[in-house]
């Protein structure tokens, strides 16, 4: 059964949808929060098929519009992180009150924004009790800097320094065009996101999500790494894709190296970000992700 919901995050009401197992369920199901791209729509990127498939096997699984985006209030082009992480703990909040769902079973699911989002409430939040990161990162300022050039990384800090001004004269941040501005990429990748896109249900008009300067100055600071470490004893999974030149693997790989166990690493061999997307590929990352879930916070 699926139905459409809203919660209240620090007074902004985010829209979702939840997907709760069919009669005969009861309240020992676990609760999973999927975490969307930067595109932030729930509807997207196959998330109502894998929320789906989760409550086939017995979860409750929760997707939802990020803040301004979608069917969810807040600013347009404002996607602070630490704003972000409220709103993935107060959707934790949300599941536990669900009759369905056992509080001491909660996870998170998060794929490329979103991926980086889950290990850092995962660290400070300890009512997760698994997590999985497919595509993710884990330094924001080093994810940032990665995907530019030299002169492209210098112009992007000088706009962040002239929109600060400017923001305590108006009050307003400008906005950098798409998510071409803060994910920035190189052709092959441009045409591969295009290629994936039109290949998923539900997306032939897709429109991508625009943000803000201010939004990217606040993706400079956060760093989930710093957390990581504290997710031990609960579990996390990371999956990457070995040629992702929009959130690159070693980022991941050297967070998965200072998480403690349980932990498990898988590389994609010859995949780049948007593959990850990919029909064949999304039902085995979804293959592994339940079995992770599984093995660590069993259904029923």
């Amino acid at each position: 059964m699926e139905r459409r919901v809203k919660f209240n995050s620090d007074g902004v009401q985010i829209a979702g949808v939840i997907f709760e197992p069919d009669a005969g369920a009861d309240s020992s199901c676990p609760g999973v929060i999927l975490c969307q791209g930067m595109i932030g729509v729930k509807e997207y990127f196959w998330f109502p098929t894998i929320a789906r498939r989760l409550a086939e096997l017995g979860y409750v699984a929760l997707i939802w519009d990020y803040r301004g985006v979608g069917e969810s209030e807040g600013e347009p082009g404002r996607l602070y992180p630490l704003e972000q992480s409220n709103d993935i703990r107060n959707g934790l909040t949300f599941l536990e009150t669900n009759p369905l769902v056992d509080p001491d079973r909660l996870a998170l699911l998060g794929y490329s924004f979103g991926a980086g989002m889950v290990p850092y409430v995962a660290g400070v939040d300890a009512r997760v009790k698994c997590a999985v990161s497919v595509a993710g990162w884990g330094d924001g300022r080093r994810w940032m800097r990665s995907v530019r050039r030299q002169g492209e990384w210098l112009d992007l800090l000088r706009r962040i320094d002239a929109d600060r001004k400017a923001r305590v004269a108006t009050g307003k941040s400008e906005l950098m065009g798409r998510l071409g501005g803060i994910l920035v990429g190189d052709p092959a990748t441009a045409a591969l996101r295009e290629e994936v896109i039109k290949s998923i249900p539900g997306m032939a008009n897709a429109i991508s999500t625009d943000y803000s300067l201010a939004t990217a100055e606040k993706l400079l600071e956060f760093k989930p790494v710093e957390v990581v470490e504290r997710i031990s004893p609960r579990a996390i999974m990371f999956i990457v894709a070995e040629l992702d030149t929009v959130t690159p693997a070693d980022d991941v790989v050297d967070m998965y190296h200072r998480a403690g166990e349980p932990k498990r690493l898988w590389v994609i061999p010859g995949a780049a970000h948007y593959d990850v997307y990919r029909e064949g590929l999304m039902n085995r990352i979804l293959d592994m992700s339940v079995a992770w879930m599984a093995e660590h916070m069993p259904a029923g």
